[in-house]
């Protein structure tokens, strides 16, 4: 894939600049928002064309929203990436009751695999907000599915893959960057066109996590 130029991804990056600012608003508008803001951020960096990131409402009264990524027609939530395989998003967010009625994340999980399936996945993240700040595993950590080459330094019958690495916040930006700096996913746009827009709101993600 040949990315386009710099000044054809302009009016998505305003967008994107405009989604982010409704998302951290708060109020009942800010879930559209990160809706919208979800889905411009994959489609400028390593989402397949026809990849779709919905929001949903668990029921009518409720402050709770579910956040799932994919065009399967499954129903299943991995969404198709550029480089042919998938990336599995699941999330659940929830407005606070402090003053603005902030977005927040209640939980989050990002999953890099090989196919549509769970069991090729290649590396994972999680979040949960409801887990106390000193607990074991942390609230966000990082899975590797894989086997160490040194013997004797897990736990015995323990897989590489059930090791919690500590990653504080598994924010979505972090995510784009794993999979296209270090796992080379095409990218739709120029790279100083995606890594200018991840910069700019990476660190203003952090507010949707630990209050």
């Amino acid at each position: 894939m040949t990315p386009s130029s710099r000044s054809s991804w302009a009016s998505t990056v305003a967008s994107l600049r405009k989604a982010s600012d409704g998302r951290l608003a708060g109020g009942r508008e800010a879930p559209a928002h990160f809706e919208r803001y979800v889905n411009l951020l994959f489609r400028l960096t390593v989402a397949h064309k026809d990849s779709a990131i919905r929001l949903s409402r668990l029921a009518a009264s409720s402050t709770v929203w579910a956040l799932t990524g994919g065009h399967d027609l499954g129903g299943r939530p991995a969404i198709r990436l550029t480089d042919g395989r998938y990336l599995r998003l699941v999330a659940l967010l929830e407005l606070d009751v402090g003053p603005g009625r902030q977005l927040r994340f209640q939980a989050l999980t990002w999953q890099y695999q090989n196919a549509i399936d769970d069991d090729s996945w290649v590396f994972r993240a999680d979040y949960s907000r409801a887990r106390s700040a000193a607990a074991s595993p942390p609230r966000g950590h990082l899975h590797v599915c894989g086997t160490l080459r040194q013997p004797g330094v897990l736990r015995p019958k323990q897989p590489l893959g059930r090791v919690h690495f500590p990653c504080h916040r598994p924010t979505l930006e972090a995510a784009v960057v794993l999979l296209a700096d270090e796992f080379g996913v095409p990218t739709n746009a120029p790279h100083e066109v995606w890594r200018a827009a991840v910069a700019e709101h990476e660190a203003r993600s952090a507010r949707l996590f630990d209050s």
